[in-house]
């Protein structure tokens, strides 16, 4: 019912083309080009059907002088030899006025519907086919005005490629259709892979429903490669273009598919021998255009399309871990994916580059610190070297004092030993143990005033220790203390109750208080004796100790405050210029600070600011020694 109104649709088309053509007949002249008509076997929508369309249009110099018609058959949706007739007629009807010069007929059901004298719509007009399977042609006795280009599909060709990208292979799975085209499809398929000489299972998958299908594929077997040839129509009755089935078969397949159509590489088919139909498609329309230049039909004999070369997936390959030595010699490999080496080259070349001097870098700066580090090293153990000197130019500078210091006691243990002698021969009685008490303390003094000596020409290394500042202050006075008492000047020691003790080198922080002393005590040596005085001041200030040493001198010009702790500067006419700027260095070793200003009543201040530790204070106090 359906092909009879499709068919009074069609021949009313066609009665009203011969009307139109009429009138246009009547009103112009005949100028017509030459003319190409394509009889198509399937819908426009095939893939295989369009890529042979767009090829066949671009190798023909179509133009003023030449015109390409397209008619479809479409005799897979429409098997009814009612349709088939009316389409004749329909056909005859609407080139009744305008016959082609040329007819090609794309597929083994155009080339049948046109080739056959006794039906054909277009009688002795020569026929160019494509598309056609070469075993197809030669079962069919062509007429004279026939001529064309035949596919050969490669099946055994992609059967040994299939096997030589997977030796282990032990099942091979045919895939087919339902429909009249795809059955001598699939008997080739069946040919094929039994011809092949192998001792592989074979398992045939024809006309199975669509989800059918699915389910077998997904229970294959381990170790099996798929062959898929064409599938026009399943076996729940429904039409698939290839570019629609093969995805729904590579999910469903858990093993990898072949094809034999350059156009399905890309949907996830693993590739094989191909048909490109772009190239039969360059070879009809040559083949026409030599019939249109005059040639005999006859004389141009039916010719094998050469177009089947091998193409393979590269993201299939890797997919299915395929190495590439397996990859036959001369194979195209296509879209596969680029390493990122071969994608970032340039960026991972700039990258290299960058770490490279980077690295270098990095390593000339830890070599530069480590010669920092090794001259500072050098630089502290010189500084080591000259504070002892300075100690002991100091110390030296005081021998005359300090054997003084020394005398003193000695000669009182003399005079109350002399004194014992005597009280012993007038006989035993309290004025000797009186004398004996005497030389006990006085050898005690002189053994203190000797440790102190030892003690500040000793070269030790830096020892941390809780200090308090009390007690250094002390034993700095007392290195000074002879030296203060010959030149007739007062020293006044300060130190606030409570102060936090603080961490450092005892030795080191006599060193620094004792030049401090000296250098206050060169100071006020020209005054006049009641102004000879000096001060050390110890008090709290905020989180640090401040040690303040305060003379009545002439003091320290401002403009010469920022040089005196430089190496080498002095303002004594003899001196090596040492002294402040070790003190300097071993205050600021202990974290700590040192400045100079002028004092309030006139003299130099130098402030000594150490940090505080906190925990047990030293008692304060307040002595004068003149």
């Amino acid at each position: 019912m359906r092909g009879d109104v499709l068919l009074r649709g069609r021949v009313v088309a066609a009665l009203l083309t011969v009307a139109l053509c009429g009138a246009a007949g009547a009103a112009e002249p005949d100028a017509r080009p030459r003319r190409v008509l394509a009889v198509h076997a399937f819908e426009p929508g095939v893939p295989a059907n369009a890529v042979f369309t767009a090829a066949l249009r671009a190798a023909l110099p179509l133009g003023t002088d030449l015109a390409l018609f397209s008619e479809h058959l479409d005799r897979l949706r429409f098997p009814d030899p009612a349709y088939e007739e009316g389409f004749r007629n329909w056909l005859r009807a609407k080139y009744a006025r305008t016959p082609p010069d040329v007819i090609i007929a794309v597929g083994v059901d155009a080339l049948d519907f046109l080739a056959d004298p006794g039906t054909t719509p277009f009688p002795g007009v020569p026929i160019v086919f494509g598309l056609a399977e070469e075993g197809a042609v030669a079962a069919r006795r062509l007429p004279a005005n026939v001529t064309g280009v035949t596919e050969h599909f490669a099946v055994r060709e992609t059967l040994a490629l299939a096997l030589a990208l997977f030796p282990d292979t032990q099942h091979v799975v045919l895939v087919g259709g339902a429909s009249p085209q795809d059955r001598p499809l699939n008997e080739l398929l069946r040919r094929e892979a039994a011809g092949a000489g192998t001792r592989l299972d074979v398992v045939e998958l024809f006309g199975l429903p669509m989800k059918g299908l699915e389910e077998r594929l997904r229970a294959l077997a381990p170790r099996s490669i798929v062959l898929v040839l064409a599938l026009f129509r399943d076996g729940a009755g429904r039409q698939w273009a290839g570019t629609e089935s093969m995805p729904l078969m590579v999910s469903a397949s858990s093993a990898p598919i072949f094809t034999l159509h350059a156009h399905l590489v890309g949907s996830g088919t693993i590739g094989g021998v191909l048909v490109d139909y772009g190239e039969t498609a360059r070879l009809v329309a040559r083949t026409a255009l030599r019939v249109l230049a005059g040639e005999r039909v006859e004389a141009i004999p039916v010719q094998r399309s050469g177009a089947n070369r091998t193409v393979l997936d590269g993201r299939q390959l890797e997919r299915w871990n395929v190495p590439d030595r397996r990859v036959p010699a001369g194979a195209e490999v296509r879209l596969r994916e680029p390493s990122p080496w071969v994608r970032y080259r340039w960026a991972m070349l700039l990258l290299a580059t960058g770490f490279l001097l980077q690295s270098t870098l990095i390593a000339l700066l830890l070599l530069e610190r480590r010669k920092r580090w090794r001259a500072e090293a050098k630089a502290r153990e010189n500084l080591a070297v000259v504070a002892h000197m300075n100690r002991v130019s100091v110390i030296g500078e005081l021998v005359g004092s300090l054997a003084h210091e020394i005398n003193s006691p000695l000669g009182a243990v003399l005079s109350n030993a002399q004194a014992a002698q005597r009280f012993m021969a007038a006989g035993p009685g309290d004025e000797v143990r009186s004398c004996l008490e005497d030389i006990v303390r006085d050898v005690n003094r002189a053994g203190e005033v000797i440790r102190r000596i030892r003690g500040a020409l000793r070269r030790e290394s830096w020892t941390a220790a809780k200090l308090d500042v009390g007690a250094v202050i002390r034993d700095a006075v007392r290195l000074v203390m002879a030296d203060a008492r010959d030149r007739g000047v007062s020293v006044e020691v300060q130190v606030a109750p409570g102060l936090s003790p603080v961490t450092g080198d005892e030795v080191q922080l006599v060193q620094v208080f004792l030049n401090l002393l000296v250098n206050a005590l060169d100071a006020v040596a020209g005054l006049p004796e009641q102004q000879r005085r000096v001060r050390i001041i110890a008090e709290p200030s905020g989180e640090a100790v401040a040690i303040r040493v305060v003379d009545a001198g002439p003091g320290v010009p401002p403009s010469l405050a920022a040089r005196i702790f430089e190496p080498f500067f002095t303002t004594k006419p003899v001196g090596l210029g040492m002294g402040l700027c070790i003190s300097r260095s071993i205050v600021e070793a202990h974290g700590g600070s040192i400045r100079v200003s002028q004092a309030p009543g006139g003299g130099a201040e130098f402030e000594v600011l150490l940090r505080a530790t906190g925990g047990a204070a030293g008692g304060g106090e307040a002595e004068a020694v003149g």
